[in-house]
């Protein structure tokens, strides 16, 4: 079967290549042909829409407070911007296979359409309405009436703005089997259109620890034992200071990845990231794949909290650590937790098949419709 992914196309975000990269991986091993369509659609949302759904949502005066603050913060080299996007773009090249076309918001021709026998919807969270540049209706595939998967596809949000609703109702409505990879997500889906969303796991989860250090050829050795930190939401200076006191206990040197100002760590490509992840030591982290390879990986692991546009970004990662029961990860619940990792991976196992059938049964559903 020919296989479209829809999904968020980050060439900076290494969750996004990485989760991207499984899906294809997992659908070409059941025989599929599966290319990820480059969906380029800038779907520019008005200022005062913007300030409507800030102010419905609660969120208004902290996001103004979070744009104050990225005015203060200095540029870079774009050098060194340059030579991150150039890594992903080539991980992007070789790994994943993409559209020739490009779909965005000036499209009037979608005879790709009939190359595809159905579409795939995710992971990442290509329901976000806060990604309002680029989500658009072509995230539920409005454009052809092919049958449509959705598979991990998560909101990122804990609940969708009335201007918004018609959108979802209209679009998830028309998806032949859903399912997602938060609990918010699947009362969203239910609140919304009355149906029952399949909760599985993140396309990353999906592919054998194995498997993943099979990238690993020729990548870096590290010899000092080091606490690796990885943080996309804004570190506070309480937790600064905790992380440092933490690695100095524990003769562990630091190593931020994700920080722009950290020029070598700020060019590592999603390889890297996985590398990164499996030699640290410990890993601290307020990102979703962060946590989910730090248990691939079996490490020991903390998990901070998040918000970004004045919400909360921690549905997903407390769906993850819900399912495995790790929820002592989170900071401040437990400074000498340990994790019984035999039990974490007989969950996995259980859980990936659980995930696969679903996707399985999804597509022989497909073929027939």
């Amino acid at each position: 079967m020919k296989i479209g992914i829809n999904t968020v196309n980050d060439y900076s975000n290494y969750g996004n290549r990485l989760q991207n990269y499984a899906l294809q991986v997992v659908l070409e091993d059941m025989g599929n042909e599966v290319t990820t369509i480059r969906n380029y659609t800038d779907n520019p949302i008005s200022k005062l829409q913007k300030v409507r759904n800030s102010v419905e949502n609660g969120t208004f005066l902290t996001q103004i407070v979070n744009t104050l603050k990225k005015r203060k913060i200095p540029k870079i080299s774009t050098k060194s911007d340059d030579i991150r996007k150039s890594k992903f773009l080539k991980f992007t090249r070789d790994y994943i296979k993409e559209s020739k076309f490009i779909l965005n918001e000036n499209t009037v021709d979608f005879s790709f359409d009939d190359n595809f026998d159905c579409y795939v919807i995710g992971s990442d969270q290509v329901w976000n309405y806060n990604f309002s540049n680029r989500f658009s209706k072509y995230d539920f595939i409005e454009y052809s009436k092919k049958p449509k998967i959705s598979y991990a596809a998560s909101f990122g949000i804990d609940s969708i703005p009335r201007s918004y609703m018609s959108l979802y109702k209209g679009g998830l409505q028309n998806i032949n089997h859903i399912s997602v990879r938060e609990q918010e997500g699947q009362k969203i889906v239910h609140d919304l259109i009355g149906k029952s969303a399949m909760l599985v796991l993140d396309p990353t989860l999906l592919i054998e620890k194995e498997e993943w250090l099979k990238l690993l050829n020729n990548r870096p050795i590290y010899h000092e034992k080091y606490l690796l930190i990885y943080f996309l939401g804004e570190l506070s200076n309480v937790d600064r200071d905790y992380i440092i006191d933490f690695a100095k206990k524990r003769n562990l040197i630091i190593k931020e990845l994700g920080n722009r100002e950290n020029r070598n760590l700020w060019e590592t490509d999603p390889i890297d990231f996985i590398n990164l992840i499996f030699q640290a030591d410990e890993v601290f982290t307020d990102s979703f794949h962060g946590t989910v390879f730090s248990i691939i990986f079996n490490k020991k692991f903390e998990v901070f909290s998040r918000k970004e546009f004045g919400q909360p970004m921690n549905s997903r990662i407390s769906t993850l650590l819900n399912v495995f029961n790790l929820t002592d990860c989170w900071h401040g619940k437990s400074n000498d937790y340990q994790i019984d990792y035999d039990a974490v991976n007989e969950l996995l196992k259980m859980k990936r098949l659980s995930s696969l059938n679903y996707l399985k049964k999804s597509l022989d559903d497909s073929i027939s419709l």
